[in-house]
This record gives structure tokens, sequence and C-alpha cells, in this order.
């Protein structure tokens, strides 16, 4: 099952970040991330495509396109 986003959770991940949210923003914030997260979750075709996480390619490919 797909993580559960509540209002809190959105909340304590923006304000590490030094972001704020005026007041019901996060309320708002966590239903579009669940509604994505269940969307995700239910495409059949996402099981199929492999992932590949090369963090230091990316940043290289960033520092050439600079």
């Amino acid at each position: 099952m797909a993580k559960q986003w509540s209002p809190e959770a959105v909340e304590a991940v923006l304000a590490t970040q030094g972001i704020a949210l005026a007041p019901g923003r996060a309320v708002r914030l966590a239903r579009a991330q669940q509604a994505l997260l269940e969307a995700s979750a239910a495409d059949p075709l996402r099981a199929t495509l492999e992932f590949h996480a090369d963090p230091p390619g990316f940043l290289l490919a960033m520092q050439k396109c600079k």
C-alpha cells in the first residue's frame, strides 16, 4: 500500500526546508499528493519499468548543461 500523506506530514517535510505554508494549504497539498501516490500505485505499467538511480551520472550531466 502507498504511504498515507497527512497535512501534518506535509507541513513537517516543508518546514525542514524552511518553507512555511498558509493556513489550510497543507490539507490541499496532502490530498493532491495522496491522489498522485494512489494513481501511480494503480498503474500496471509502473511495475514493468526499470529504474536506475545513478546520482553521480545525473550530477555530471547537470554540470555539462551549465
